[in-house]
């Protein structure tokens, strides 16, 4: 895979913060597909020498610009990276854009008995072997595992516990918004209690979950808080540092996520967490998950 410096060009819009720049129509090995990979870049990127962390997001089409997001609304990553890089904690954002029709493919290590997934593996082994290396020889990154993270929401949830636990030689922390475990079942959280068990997992993790994820299924609204929260234990159990949310008057929806973005890559890039609006529960406030 290559991208090069000179492949990477600025995208112009009155809504963005900061220096949000795209290869465009990239080969994406392994996944049979083409995209446009995004990398919005710290304040002075290309001024200065340094070296920056990296988060890598799923779902990349839907964190920067609405226009381009699902449902007209995206998650101003761009505002709330660049809010943090004046508080001294500035990273690179890679942002990947899921499949058109198969995204529930590369987002699930297993697959659904009805709606099928399964691809996970495939996705990762793009993400670990194919983009971070290009990424790394292209942009200023440091790239050890302590300062590689990864983050999205319900399927992208699910794909960055995934990566986290599967790929400990890339990724040091995940951000894990509304994760759509009841998708690939039980077996998805028993595969990282697993691994816990038997030693090796390092990291720190970011779990949330929204009250009103499907109201309109009470049983999937009550799977979504079920097992967040049984992640949350099975990371605490396994002496993980975890920073948990719940936040009762949350949807299923990127406004949702926008909200907690930015606290909750505060913690993860370092180790504490913004105050969260009054109605969210964050996990300083609770012995135990509800």
């Amino acid at each position: 895979m290559i991208l090069t410096p000179g492949g990477l060009r600025p995208i112009r819009h009155p809504q963005l913060q900061g220096d949000l720049r795209s290869w465009t129509d990239v080969e994406l090995p392994g996944l049979g597909r083409r995209a446009e990979v995004y990398a919005w870049l710290p304040p002075g990127y290309d001024e200065g020498d340094e070296r920056y962390p990296v988060l890598y997001l799923h779902d990349g089409h839907n964190v920067f610009l609405d226009e381009r997001a699902n449902g007209g609304v995206s998650w101003d990553v761009d505002r709330a990276m660049t809010r943090l890089a004046q508080d001294g904690l500035a990273a690179i954002v890679v942002a990947v854009p899921c499949h058109p029709t198969l995204r529930h493919e590369e987002y699930t290590q297993h697959p659904h008995p009805l709606s099928g997934g399964g691809r996970a593996a495939d996705y990762a082994r793009f993400l670990c072997e194919e983009l971070k290396p290009a990424v790394d020889a292209t942009l200023r990154t440091r790239p050890e595992p302590r300062h590689t993270l990864t983050a999205g929401s319900s399927l992208g949830g699910v794909v960055s516990a995934y990566l986290w636990a599967s790929r400990q030689d890339v990724f040091g922390g995940a951000g894990v918004f509304s994760p759509a475990f009841w998708w690939p079942g039980d077996r998805a959280l028993d595969e990282v209690a697993a691994q816990l068990a038997v030693g090796g997992l390092e990291g720190r993790v970011h779990v949330d979950v929204g009250g009103l994820e499907q109201p309109g299924d009470p049983v999937i609204n009550g799977l979504y808080v079920e097992q967040a929260e049984r992640l949350v234990g099975i990371l605490r159990d396994g002496g993980i540092p975890v920073h948990y949310v719940f936040d009762s008057a949350a949807a299923h929806f990127e406004d949702a996520w926008a909200r907690r973005f930015p606290g909750a890559v505060r913690w993860l890039l370092d180790g504490y967490a913004a105050d969260p609006p009054p109605h969210v529960v964050a996990a300083e406030e609770q012995d135990e998950p509800r």
